[in-house]
């Protein structure tokens, strides 16, 4: 009778063993589980089929071979295959020492079965693992997801910093309000202001990734700042900005006065307070971020 498994009954499990009888009994237990499992009777059988086989998530495998032992296999496998951190790996062994434990633990080999292995505590084993694996690839999946949807934001954000930063005449031509009010007609889904403000928060996910320089901007910085201010309702002083920009308050300074000039920005004077100075974003600025973040939008829906 096989043992039911609450994992995917596709599953996969590289067995390796130089004798084949074993071979036979534990593919056979496995197989007859759910498991597709695919077995070698040696190590250099069984790196055939990991190079040929990505999907394969748990290795069972004897330690002492003929050529490449157990040890040396996972160590080969651990330096070859370092991106598939999903892979699992139990050891079947008839004559365990302290010396091929240390090993098998710091290669990360997660079990050890002896021989003469039982059906049940091959199963239970082979279970245990091939569910780590999988949480483990669910992992990696969302990381890569997650990695991709960062690129593709930082992708837009260095195109609007260019957009933004050229010359005025070049920004004219590059979006002309006709345009921009034309994509909002046309977008039945437009963003909310909470949706907006989410896309541009998304700038302090992606400094944990992207150090560049490319995406540090100053002057892009706080023109993403003077646009979330301003859904928000509140006003932002320079010296918030300066403290917002992550550089010198020279190079600030600079910065916004190149921003002012190019007609980005204007800045004001605090009616109650005649040394504290305002900065708020110009319509035409408005225009480019909430095209840009319409756009954003769209394309991460």
């Amino acid at each position: 009778m096989s043992v039911p498994i609450t994992v995917a009954s596709k599953s996969r499990v590289l067995l390796v063993d130089d004798e084949i009888a074993l071979l036979g009994v534990l593919g056979t237990a496995l197989t007859d589980s759910g498991y597709d499992c695919i077995r070698a009777n040696t190590s250099s059988d069984a790196l055939r089929f990991l190079a040929t086989t990505p999907d394969i998530d748990v290795i069972v495998s004897d330690i002492r071979m003929p050529g490449m032992n157990g040890i040396e296999l996972l160590k080969t496998i651990r330096e070859r295959y370092e991106d598939r951190k999903w892979l699992q790996v139990i050891f079947v062994t008839g004559h365990a020492t302290i010396d091929n434990t240390v090993a098998a633990l710091r290669l990360e080999a997660v079990d050890f079965l002896h021989k003469p292995v039982r059906r049940e505590q091959l199963l239970a084993a082979v279970e245990r693992c091939a569910q780590r694996a999988k949480e483990h690839r669910t992992a990696a999946n969302a990381w890569q997801e997650g990695r991709v949807h960062l690129e593709r934001i930082s992708e837009e954000a260095r195109r609007l910093a260019e957009m933004l930063m050229s010359f005025p005449e070049k920004m004219q031509s590059a979006v002309t309000p006709a345009e921009i009010s034309s994509s909002k007609a046309s977008d039945d889904d437009s963003p909310s202001p909470e949706r907006l403000l989410e896309l541009l928060q998304t700038r302090d996910i992606r400094t944990r990734y992207f150090t560049d320089k490319l995406f540090a901007d100053p002057a892009w910085y706080m023109l993403l700042d003077l646009m979330e201010n301003r859904l928000l309702g509140r006003n932002v002083s320079i010296s918030s900005l300066y403290i917002v920009s992550g550089v010198a308050a020279s190079t600030a300074s600079r910065r916004l006065d190149e921003m002012e000039e190019s007609g980005l920005i204007e800045k004001w004077n605090d009616p109650d307070d005649g040394r504290r100075q305002y900065a708020s974003l110009t319509d035409r600025a408005v225009e480019l971020l909430n095209s840009y973040l319409f756009t954003l939008h769209r394309q991460l829906r």
